[in-house]
């Protein structure tokens, strides 16, 4: 894990989130993934063939060597047979990357919010709605009811999903309780049924909040802020200063609430398997 990182300025906060973007999406994730942090690239191969996408978290190349350096990393990916996700942001280099990387088949996806918020600033209580129970992922039932929900919700919205994919979630997890000082996750049940899920990483020295989900039948109670509150909670009272995130569309109005502010916009960019 970074040192905790408490630069509460403008550049700190974007460094911060920089810092958990490298650290959570290539290594602390719900999923297995290899990590790769080299002098010019942050990147990140799944653990074995499945729905897991690479991801490149971060890069700055040198002119001279770009072209090369692209070759290898999606010749690794296509080696896996797996899709890939590039956080690509402004401050990557070369200043051309973007058109370099989008010539070699990726497609501009949603632009996603960049934000950050002192944790002094979260409100100290956020009550779940009336029937809602919370539950720290801490054993083989948890981790069964918050793989559910995260499953349950890519079939909602479509994503394909491979018969492998709740196995390799569920084996993952179960390998990490009693055991991750990066992590903690959190379920929440509606009437005994688990609805939603939160998640907070740790391994950037901030507190990232991740694995925000809630079903659409569960929606518009309050639930998925109660989810959020506990997250960042867990991550303040684990001595994080700073909390970070990346908001859809959805989530965004949850994150102004809770105080956050958009510091600027990752684009996203994805490649099909080769």
């Amino acid at each position: 894990m970074r040192p905790i990182l408490s630069d509460t300025s403008p550049d700190g906060l974007c460094a911060a989130i920089v810092a958990d973007i490298v650290a959570s999406r290539i290594g602390n994730m719900d999923v297995p993934l290899v990590g790769r942090r080299e002098p010019d690239v942050a990147w990140a191969l799944p653990g074995e063939p499945s729905d897991v996408r690479a991801v490149v978290a971060w890069a700055a190349f040198e002119p001279a060597t770009v072209e090369r350096r692209l070759d290898e990393i999606l010749a690794a990916i296509d080696a896996r047979g797996a899709t890939v996700l590039w956080w690509y942001s402004r401050d990557q280099r070369p200043e051309d990357l973007r058109e370099r990387v989008l010539r070699r088949g990726f497609e501009r996806g949603e632009d996603t919010a960049a934000m950050a918020l002192d944790l002094a600033r979260l409100p100290e209580r956020v009550a779940p709605p009336d029937a809602t129970r919370i539950d720290l992922v801490d054993d083989l039932a948890a981790v069964d009811a918050y793989v559910g929900v995260v499953i349950r919700a890519m079939e909602i919205d479509h994503w394909q999903v491979s018969p492998d994919a709740a196995r390799i979630r569920t084996d993952h997890i179960r390998s990490l309780l009693g055991d991750d000082p990066f992590g903690r996750r959190f379920v929440a049940f509606l009437d005994g049924e688990p609805v939603a899920t939160s998640r907070v990483s740790m391994a950037g020295g901030v507190a990232g909040l991740y694995t925000m989900v809630t079903l659409p039948h569960a929606r518009r109670r309050g639930i998925g802020l109660a989810m959020a509150h506990r997250a960042l909670l867990a991550g303040r009272e684990a001595g994080m200063r700073i909390a970070v995130l990346q908001a859809t569309d959805m989530g965004f109005p949850i994150y102004l609430r809770l105080g956050f502010e958009q510091l600027f916009t990752y684009e996203m960019l994805a490649r099909p398997a080769q």
